[in-house]
């Protein structure tokens, strides 16, 4: 018989995973505001589009447009050259989503009554939480101290920089990790516990 705190488990499991893929291909880690932003807050163009501003994620580029569009050439070497911190956060990345898939797995396997993978789940969710958290925190502290300048096609000079969508999208996958980790706990049954006094 499923639990409801495995199904919850499979739940934000799967969410959290699917929030750090999208997170780690999307190019809103460092996003650059523009003026007209705060003028013209209540303009849903200036809000949703940021009238043209670059994001700038750990894979992925968005070079902007219009007067804030950055030279192909600048955008292109920024994805070649990134600095430790943003190497560090995407290596970080990159291992919760290996520790994510190993949870799926593990959660799959926990429809099976004679596997006894509540350890495992609980363990690797733990670690793939972590690794997501040690991820925002590196890349949000690091951040505010390696402000990156951009010249746009127009001269502009673009330095306002602020955390994008990509950012706050891995701190809800980290929610989400942390949740199915919490659950993942519940689902340690007490053969597992046991099994180390025979």
């Amino acid at each position: 018989m499923v639990r409801k705190s495995h199904c919850g488990y499979g739940f934000f499991l799967i969410i959290g995973f699917l929030l750090t893929l999208v997170a780690i291909f999307t190019p809103g880690w460092r996003s650059y505001k523009d003026k007209e932003t705060y003028d013209d807050i209540f303009l849903w163009d200036h809000v949703i589009l940021g009238n043209g501003a670059p994001d700038l994620g750990l894979i992925s580029r968005y070079c902007g447009q219009g007067v804030r569009e950055v030279n192909q050439y600048d955008c292109k070497s920024y994805g070649r050259f990134q600095l430790p911190f943003e190497k560090t956060t995407l290596a970080f990345m990159i291992i919760a989503i290996i520790f994510e898939v190993v949870s799926i797995g593990c959660f799959i396997g926990l429809f099976s009554p004679r596997a006894r993978l509540g350890m495992p789940a609980f363990s690797v969710t733990g670690l793939a939480f972590f690794s997501l958290f040690v991820a925002i925190v590196v890349y949000g502290v690091r951040m505010q101290y390696k402000i990156l300048y951009l010249q746009s096609t127009s001269y502009e000079l673009l330095a306002n920089v602020y955390l994008g969508y990509s950012y706050w999208i891995a701190v809800i996958a980290a929610i989400c990790m942390l949740i199915a980790s919490s659950l993942s706990g519940t689902l340690i049954g007490p053969a597992e516990n046991t099994d180390h006094l025979h």
